[in-house]
């Protein structure tokens, strides 16, 4: 039985086009996601959601930027997804124009450290 479930993103194919119903780590991925890469401000009627990756991912691509993401994706999960724990911030790839992390994190209730890796930007 799954301690979450929810929507998750993007939209089931066929006549009925809505968002897929997701659980536990399927759902958490996906909220993170959706948390990293909204920039703070987009959102009109939630305005403070997200994170501020917008004022960091012009930085030189280089160890300080990594650093100034790891501050900027930690604060705004820590603030935003209350269902876990943030663990780490791992550089995986990068290029001269994008960088892709991992992230690390713990579910509340549920064993186990989980991962999420993203692009900036994404693609």
């Amino acid at each position: 039985m799954a301690v979450y479930r929810g929507f998750g993103l993007g939209f089931n194919s066929g006549t009925t086009s809505a968002p897929p119903i997701k659980e536990d780590e399927a759902l958490i991925a996906d909220s993170i996601k959706q948390i990293v890469l909204t920039a703070k401000g987009e959102r009109v009627m939630l305005r403070d959601f997200g994170s501020d990756w917008r004022k960091v991912i012009f930085e030189p691509n280089d160890d300080v930027l990594v650093e100034l993401m790891k501050v900027v994706v930690e604060e705004a999960i820590k603030e935003w997804e209350k269902r876990v724990v943030f663990k780490d911030l791992e550089l995986i790839e990068r290029k001269d124009s994008y960088v892709k992390f991992r992230i690390y994190y713990e579910i509340i209730g549920l064993p186990g450290t989980k991962q999420v890796d993203i692009a900036f930007p994404s693609s």
